[in-house]
């Protein structure tokens, strides 16, 4: 009898050990995982290029409020023009995009296949010249003057580009007139060559959608 109950204390005993081991095993194991475990690689931002930020803006959704902002929106639209390497492709889009923002009888005023012919050759030229827009500054809020046409809200500013011919700098202005739509959009209605400080440009314009 003695021998069955120091039999079943050693298999007691043993379980035991064998319960321990395993439950220290497990525990090795998940450390191991927990350790080990591969971090998820973090998504790779896609990069916007200049081209895509401007032709992502939803003009239905998200319109410039303001005629600062059209403007805003017209000289980022112009500077891409300019100083990036545009398929012809974006070329159309970006200048269907310009379209969107033109007063309708300004927008109305472009025939778009010689629209865009004379588009694409005037950025080919500005190409062959490395011609490129470094920045610009439009008139401050307070300077914007809002006054009445033909019973339709108007608007005029000024912005002044800061240009490059190769190596030579300049500045072109420009005068803006703007106008409020029956849906309460400010619309580029026309422009006007205020100065140009580039002696190397001659009387070129810094728009590349004058008509």
């Amino acid at each position: 009898m003695a021998q069955t109950g120091a039999k079943k204390s050693a298999g007691a005993a043993l379980k035991s050990v064998i319960v321990v081991a395993v439950l220290a095993l497990l525990i090795v194991l998940a450390y191991y995982n927990v350790a080990n475990r591969k971090k998820p690689l973090k998504e790779e931002t896609a990069t916007i290029t200049p081209v895509q930020e401007i032709l992502l803006r939803n003009l239905d959704k998200n319109y410039p409020p303001s005629p600062k902002e059209v403007v805003k929106y017209y000289s980022d639209l112009t500077r891409v023009l300019y100083n990036e390497n545009c398929s012809d492709e974006e070329i159309e889009e970006l200048a269907e995009r310009a379209l969107e923002i033109y007063d309708d009888d300004l927008a109305h005023n472009q025939e778009w296949n010689r629209y865009i012919t004379d588009l694409k050759s005037e950025i080919a030229t500005k190409r062959s010249q490395e011609y490129a827009i470094m920045s610009y500054n439009i008139s401050a809020s307070t300077d914007v003057n809002y006054f009445t046409k033909d019973q339709y809200e108007c608007a005029s500013l000024y912005c002044t580009y800061n240009i490059r011919n190769g190596a030579v700098p300049g500045t072109v202005e420009e005068l803006f007139i703007l106008r409020k739509d029956t849906e309460g959009h400010w619309k580029i209605l026309g422009w006007d060559l205020t100065g140009n400080t580039d002696e190397t440009a001659g009387n070129s314009e810094v728009m590349l959608f004058n008509e």
